[in-house]
């Protein structure tokens, strides 16, 4: 695991106030006292705002990332195109106000190709085309729990236990009574002598929190070109009809035209290009062919190398086209060597899923049938299964929970060979899309991860971290267990020497929306500091990133 950051909190942003000029001045001394009566009014009523309502507040860090960030770089990958971000907060100097050159961020690796991006011209000096921006502005709810308990998965404003004069911002994941433990990446409650049950994020925070780890919008023309396999590829063997998925855009997108009862399968393997396979083909070499790996908590946010761990919860996305008014169609995830499947008969659109340990398989009528398009997602998350048509999701007639003991050790993954053809469920290709009797197009596939909880601790109170398989957290009442979104790089309780929970009192509100993330600048931009901030005029609001925090 990487270091963790002292500075993991949320600082205040500066502010300045003006005044408002009547519309009509009929007394100069009568205009003076009005100004200033109103300067007084809107100066009271901002410190209420602001003491009792909402606060501003400004994230420096990337202990939240990427729900929240900190101090990053906006990267479009020079290779694929795929976006993303990389902190760099390490090399802002707080107590000088100025940048360290020896803090510099060197280079960044895209989540989706792997290449390498370098973000420095030499050492010490950064490349003026990678600026870095400030954290992002958020507004929170100071008044959310004066008449409210706090919930899980909040993410919530409070005071540094350590330090009270130091807020910090993290997402609560224990409340007051449970004995939580960090297990498998996921979060574990439980309460007396009652058995512990997986915590499972509400839809909306699920989405939020997903991770993409490949888009099939953004292929590489460097790995096209040396010949490196496309993440999705047929799956069904060589005598099935003549029903094959194909590309004819390098991996970008992939139809199936199937007769009959006949079926094809379309399965991602993960194939992410290390630095010697990189270098190999910039020398105008072919790399070797490579070996399907299982996802990992690989973050491109953090600069520094992580340890990485393998990841069940998934999620598979596409946008889907029919061409035929029947058939059927079905998407499914593998986790430690089982599938979870859903599938829809394009006929009516009624979708079956089996759950584990289900007497029967789940129904819904979900509005996919005939020709049309749709947006589609499958999920396996905190051990539920989830179904969303165009951003809704869907109700299904019985539970898609299912229920299983507490891990007592990192869960064992199928990895027997991943090839085509082959019928036995491997994580080594953990997602799957089958198209029966119908003809279909898929574009726009996406492949994500959940976040994945790391049983840390700073046992010697050194900055030693050590990894176990699980962590046990009691908490009495009014006391809460906050971690980070980035658990590879979060100063947050699982690394606190005096204890590892907040007091209720201590809590300062709910973060709601990021108000304020940094401006666009013009590409022709002149770069400007002050009093710590960077700017750069002209630049745009952003309102792309403006969004509810999750």
């Amino acid at each position: 695991m990487a270091g963790t950051s002292p500075r993991d909190r949320v600082a205040e942003p500066r502010r300045a106030d003006g005044s408002r000029r009547g519309d009509v001045v009929r007394n100069p001394l009568a205009s003076g006292r009005e100004t200033i009566e109103s300067i007084v009014v809107a100066f009271t009523l901002a410190l209420l705002f602001r003491a009792f309502e909402a606060e501003a507040f400004v994230i420096p860090t990337g202990s939240m990332a990427v729900t929240l960030m900190g101090r990053h770089k906006d990267l479009a990958c020079s290779s694929c195109g795929a976006v993303f971000q990389v902190g760099a907060s390490q090399e802002w100097d707080e107590l000088a106000g100025r940048v360290r050159p020896d803090r510099i961020v060197p280079a960044a690796r895209c989540f989706n190709c792997g290449t390498d991006i370098p973000l420095a011209i030499r050492p010490g000096q950064p490349d003026p085309r990678y600026p870095s921006f400030n954290g992002d502005r958020i507004l929170v709810d100071k008044f959310a729990y004066d008449f409210s308990d706090p919930k899980r998965w909040d993410v919530v404003v409070f005071k540094y236990p350590e330090d009270a004069k130091t807020n910090y911002i993290k997402r609560l994941v224990g409340l007051p009574g449970e004995t939580v433990v960090i297990a498998g990446g996921d979060i574990w409650t439980a309460r007396g002598d009652e058995p512990a049950a997986i915590a499972r994020k509400p839809p909306e925070r699920m989405l939020a929190m997903l991770q993409c780890v490949s888009d099939s919008d953004h292929v590489s023309p460097e790995l096209a070109k040396a010949g490196w396999p496309t993440a999705w590829v047929n799956w069904s063997a060589a005598d099935s009809g003549g029903c094959q998925w194909a590309t004819d855009d390098a991996g970008r997108s992939f139809s199936a035209a199937c007769n009959g009862d006949n079926s094809a399968t379309l399965r991602y393997r993960h194939l992410v290009p290390a630095f010697d396979d990189w270098r190999t083909i910039r020398a105008g070499g072919r790399p070797a062919a490579p070996s399907p790996t299982p996802i990992n908590d690989f973050q491109p946010y953090n600069t520094q190398p992580t340890r990485l761990h393998a990841v069940g919860d998934l999620a598979v996305e596409c946008a889907l086209e029919t061409r035929s008014t029947s058939g059927r169609i079905a998407f499914d995830l593998v986790e430690a060597g089982e599938q979870h499947r859903v599938e829809i008969d394009l006929a009516d659109g009624r979708a079956s899923l089996a759950v584990p340990g289900g007497a029967a398989p789940a129904t819904a009528a979900t509005p996919v049938y005939g020709r049309g398009s749709w947006r589609i997602q499958f999920a396996n998350v905190d051990d539920e299964l989830s179904l969303f048509v165009d951003g809704r999701r869907i109700a299904f007639d019985a539970p898609t929970a299912w229920s299983r003991p507490l891990p007592t050790e990192p869960p064992a993954l199928e990895t027997k060979p991943a090839t085509p053809g082959s019928a036995v469920p491997s994580d080594l290709a953990p997602a799957g899309i089958t198209v029966t009797a119908a003809d279909v197009r898929v574009t726009g596939l996406r492949v994500l991860r959940d976040l994945f909880y790391i049983a840390a601790v700073d046992v010697e109170g050194n900055g030693r971290v050590i990894e176990d398989d699980s962590l046990e957290f009691p908490l009495t009442e009014g006391q809460y267990l906050m971690l980070g979104d980035n658990s590879a790089a979060s100063k947050d309780s699982r690394l606190w020497l005096d204890g590892h929970h907040v007091d209720r009192r201590l809590l300062i509100g709910k973060a709601l929306v990021v108000f304020w993330p940094h401006a666009v600048p013009a590409s022709w931009s002149i770069p400007l500091r002050f009093r710590g901030w960077d700017l750069r005029l002209p630049s745009w609001p952003n309102f792309g990133r403006m969004r509810f925090v999750r």
